[in-house]
């Protein structure tokens, strides 16, 4: 082969990117297609796997092939993830049988109390690495099981969404060691294997989920379907991938103990690596690579309650934007920038859909604390931003009272983008952030994990010569000990007014179980 050319793409949330690089890195072409999420009622979320999933996929592989004129026959491996934990069932077929839920889905709470009182938090934590909760893919299977037994019944594999594209592609029903870990409570992390245990307890039927394989580990080719289908070329080999917060963190460079990633995504991921599972229930946890373990503080709402700011209040910073050619978040970034660091006196609690970690409760509310009428727009903003600053101190403390030692941090994904933002996040947590400007994600880190599964690259730390650090962000100390004032109310926000939220969601959203 005269050429190798690598290609990965990542399914986000509201959207699907893929890029084509060369064996040196070099980015050929990319392409980012939207779609969106579809909230079936309060707490019931999914999407179409077919048009979100595979419609993007294929429309992605023939932009970038057209674009960038390399030759189907020179793509030496294929890298996908997703978003994750996700719950997608197909038949024998391979048609779903029903739309995907998300991991931002919380119908399962009735199923997470049956795991509670009749196996237990102990085991399950023993077992899965990871707390009894609805955001867990597991925990949706069981719902299934429940709830739409005829569907069930017609299932064959479980999947997720990467996996799906994946099977489309190969035939092969398959998903990898840490995606399935997040399909707690039923996959064994230590034996990385399904839970005999577990299933029999539950009732799940071991026989639809699929086998598990390392992410980097070939699972298949493309076969003649595939081919036909997207353009690429048959026997393409196809890695088995991973979530998209690892995979962010991977393009990146975090690979060894004590480093970590902080993504300013739509959810917020600090993904830190360990040697040995040093594993808490506040974090979500599973497998990493190289044979590493990776603790993952998870936020539902970071980079979603900016443009939730944005889509509700920031029409005039959209209009302008519109009209120059510019970022409104820039714009609304360049009003924040005039607020003092505190905002005088507000601050956010952002559980605006409930929260993951470190509290677990998808009752939670968002709260802005402080309000008064010197109070503007741009102080709200600000207090969003500063509020992924608190959150992220946070799971920093937890980390350190269970002997992970941090030893650095790489702010990664569009958020990033803002040098206000990133300052903010340093000044609250006291910590530097090394920037990548030009990193281009997860679909990076999905081409450079085909690159090891094909042994184009030999081993896992020659992935850091693609990394390239401009920027490191330095704390203002005196800013620091402002903050930490603020943080201790930030920190009593949740247990003051964890019963009134309850009560609120009671009246609210009751019909989410």
């Amino acid at each position: 082969m005269a050429s190798q050319y690598l290609f990965g793409i990542d399914i986000g949330t509201f959207g699907s990117k893929g890029v084509l690089i060369d064996a040196e890195g070099t980015i050929c072409a990319e392409h980012f297609i939207e779609h969106d999420i579809n909230v079936v009622r309060p707490g019931w979320v999914e999407q179409d796997p077919e048009r979100c999933y595979w419609q993007d996929f294929k429309t992605i592989i023939r932009v970038l092939l057209k674009g960038s004129g390399i030759d189907p026959g020179d793509i030496a491996g294929i890298g996908i993830s997703s978003l994750a934990p996700d719950m997608l069932p197909i038949d024998r077929d391979g048609r779903p049988v029903r739309p995907c839920i998300i991991y931002m889905d919380r119908r399962a709470e009735r199923e997470c109390r049956w795991v509670l009182d009749n196996i237990g938090f102990d085991k399950v934590f023993e077992i899965s690495g990871n707390a009894v909760d609805s955001y867990f893919a597991g925990y949706e299977v069981l719902w299934y099981l429940n709830n739409e037994p005829e569907n069930y019944n017609r299932t064959w594999k479980i999947l997720n969404a990467d996996k799906y594209v994946i099977y489309k592609l190969t035939g092969e029903p398959v998903i990898d060691h840490t995606t399935a870990t997040i399909f707690a409570p039923l996959f064994d992390y230590k034996r990385r294997e399904w839970s005999e245990e577990i299933c029999q307890i539950t009732g799940v039927d071991i026989d639809k989920l699929p086998r598990s394989f390392e992410p980097h580990e070939v699972v298949g080719e493309v076969n003649s379907e595939g081919e036909r289908e997207t353009g690429l070329a048959e026997g393409t080999p196809v890695v088995s991938g991973a979530p998209d917060a690892m995979i962010s963190s991977l393009s990146v460079g975090i690979l060894n103990k004590g480093e970590s990633a902080f993504t300013y995504g739509t959810t917020g991921c600090w993904v830190i690596v360990q040697d040995e599972p040093r594993f808490d229930p506040r974090f979500v946890n599973a497998p990493y690579f190289s044979g590493k373990y990776t603790s993952v503080g998870a936020m539902v709402t970071t980079g979603g309650l900016v443009r939730w700011f944005r889509d509700q209040f920031g029409h005039p910073e959209k209009q302008r934007a519109e009209a120059e050619g510019i970022s409104a978040y820039r714009l609304l970034d360049e009003e924040a920038e005039k607020i003092p660091p505190g905002c005088d006196g507000l601050v956010t609690l952002p559980y605006f859909m409930g929260e993951r970690t470190p509290i677990w409760d998808p009752m939670a509310r968002g709260i802005i604390f402080g309000l008064n009428l010197y109070h503007t727009r741009a102080h709200i903003y600000r207090s969003l931003l500063e509020a992924a600053g608190y959150a992220l101190k946070q799971h920093m403390e937890i980390a350190g009272e269970i002997g992970i030692e941090v030893k650095s941090i790489i702010a990664a994904n569009g958020g990033a983008k803002s040098k206000l933002w990133r300052q903010i996040i340093s000044d609250i947590t006291g910590f530097p952030q090394l920037y990548v400007p030009k990193a281009p994600g997860a679909p990076f880190g999905d081409a450079l994990l085909a690159g090891i599964g094909i042994g184009l690259f030999k081993k896992f730390d020659e992935v850091k010569r693609f990394v390239k650090v401009e920027e490191e962000v330095i704390p203002n100390k005196t800013l620091t000990e402002i903050y930490s004032k603020l943080f201790q109310v930030y920190k009593n926000l949740y247990p003051n007014t964890k019963s009134d939220a309850h009560m609120i969601h009671s009246m609210t959203a009751g019909g989410m179980e």
